[in-house]
């Protein structure tokens, strides 16, 4: 644990202190090498020898969007299984392995991919890399483990649905996307996950887990001629699959207002979702709708909807906006939480504040402090070589481009207050909306009627 702790501060230190240094708009990464294999496997090694660690990471480009709908939480369990045993070793001797040699091995899921990180100290490079292969290409998924993680997630589960805003946040993506796997917790849920049967955790990991439809991001200190030798060893027989991926419902655009209205007596609150349908992770306009959304809601107490709708009106503790962005969608969506007393002033408040950013440019100081904001912090997300592996990652994924870390800040500088104000009507639609609130029924029904139809379900459905 305290070599661990030790590589973590010292590696963040040192990798900090070199991008802030670098001038004010670029940002200048190390030797970035690209290489795919006969077998489809795309390599990336990035040369970083600032302290003795490397990273590696492992992404399928296969996440929760492929879930089946009644299997949603699939890609989810297959991750998380990986490292539960493999042809040749148990998860005892899996953590004891990486244990020992001070390193960490995780995986997980999102609904764009599945990963598998491994970080360890130079002179365990072989072991790091042979531990990633081996719980990546070999998990045997026994029914004792899935058995075992079957039941901490279902009681995970049942934990989150006593939150009234994690079923807040739940029933608005349910009611946003309809019929497409985004409308799915992750995790899945209790219905879900209870009928995921060993074959297709197999089945998944055999349809998806294949070498042309992944990542290998190397990072740290390493030279590419020591690394990719290895990597070709290790998984150069892998072998190459069609791949095939299912297609499913694109969710429909709101019209109107619709409002779902989740029944729980005992609240004295009300939790409030609501928003509409977002875009994809490669807007060309993703940096000017990041200003404007960090403006109107997203920068936290500096933001108009703090501003207005907590301080000075007092109708709530906490608000916020957020675009979500998935390769193939997302959605726009605020939340917050008020008396019940006060649940349509809350929401007619926020409603408001999108309008206004709208219909006026947003002030010269504003703007400027949003700038500042995502400019100074951008650098901080390259501290380990883990988040750097991540950030390179992301740029495969997403397609944005060998650019896109380099002229971040450029990009960030360079917007107006035109084009805040484009973006935002262009891509916020405040007469188009779904709402889902979460609170006595009795208290605030009628009052949300006057938005628009209500529909109304109990807080367990």
């Amino acid at each position: 644990m305290k070599i661990k702790l030790v590589i973590t501060i010292l590696t963040a230190l040192v990798l900090s202190a070199t991008l802030l240094a670098q001038a004010p708009d670029e940002i200048k990464l190390p030797p970035i090498h690209k290489q795919i294999l006969d077998n489809g496997l795309q390599v990336v090694v990035v040369e970083h020898p600032e302290v003795p660690v490397v990273t590696f990471m492992l992404v399928v480009k296969s996440g929760g969007m492929q879930d089946p709908l009644d299997k949603a939480g699939l890609a989810n369990f297959t991750a998380n299984l990986l490292r539960q045993g493999t042809k040749t070793k148990t998860a005892t001797q899996i953590s004891e392995e990486i244990d020992f040699i001070g390193g960490s091995l995780g995986a997980g899921a999102d609904y764009d991919y599945l990963s598998a990180s491994c970080t360890v100290l130079k002179k365990y490079f072989d072991t790091g890399l042979d531990l990633l292969s081996e719980v990546v290409l070999n998990p045997v998924f026994t029914e004792e483990e899935i058995e075992r993680l079957r039941s901490r997630r279902i009681a995970e589960i049942k934990r989150a649905l006593d939150d009234p805003e994690t079923v807040a946040d739940w029933k608005f993506q349910e009611f946003l996307f309809g019929h497409n796997p985004l409308a799915f917790p992750l995790a899945g849920t209790e219905k879900t996950v209870s009928s995921i049967t060993r074959q297709e955790i197999v089945d998944f990991h055999r349809n998806y887990f294949v070498p042309n439809n992944t990542i290998l991001a190397v990072v740290g200190d390493v030279k590419l001629n020591e690394a990719l030798p290895k990597v070709k060893k290790i998984f150069g027989s892998w072998k190459k699959q069609n791949l095939s991926t299912p297609t499913y419902a694109q969710p429909e655009p709101v019209k109107g207002y619709k409002i779902m209205l989740v029944d729980k007596p005992d609240l004295t609150q009300a939790y409030i979702q609501f928003g509409h349908l977002g875009l994809k992770r490669n807007t060309p306009d993703y940096f000017p709708i990041r200003i404007m959304n960090y403006i109107l809601g997203g920068g936290g107490f500096s933001s108009r909807m703090v501003q207005e709708i907590r301080a000075k009106r007092g109708l709530t503790y906490g608000i916020g906006c957020t675009f979500a962005h998935q390769k193939e969608g997302g959605s726009y969506e605020v939340s917050t939480f008020t008396r019940n007393d006060s649940t349509l002033a809350a929401i007619q408040a926020s409603l408001e504040e999108i309008k206004k950013i709208r219909a006026e440019k947003v002030s010269p100081q504003e703007l400027e402090d949003a700038k500042n904001f995502y400019s100074g912090y951008f650098p901080f997300r390259f501290e380990t070589p883990l988040q750097i592996a991540g950030q390179i990652i992301d740029l495969e994924l997403y397609g944005l481009g060998d650019d896109y870390i380099k002229n971040y800040r450029r990009n960030i500088k360079k917007i107006t207050a035109d084009d805040v104000l484009r973006v935002a009507q262009s891509y916020l639609d405040p007469n188009n909306m779904k709402f889902v609130v979460v609170s006595k029924a009795e208290d605030v029904k009628a009052k949300l009627e006057t938005l628009g139809s209500v529909e109304t379900v109990a807080y367990t459905e």
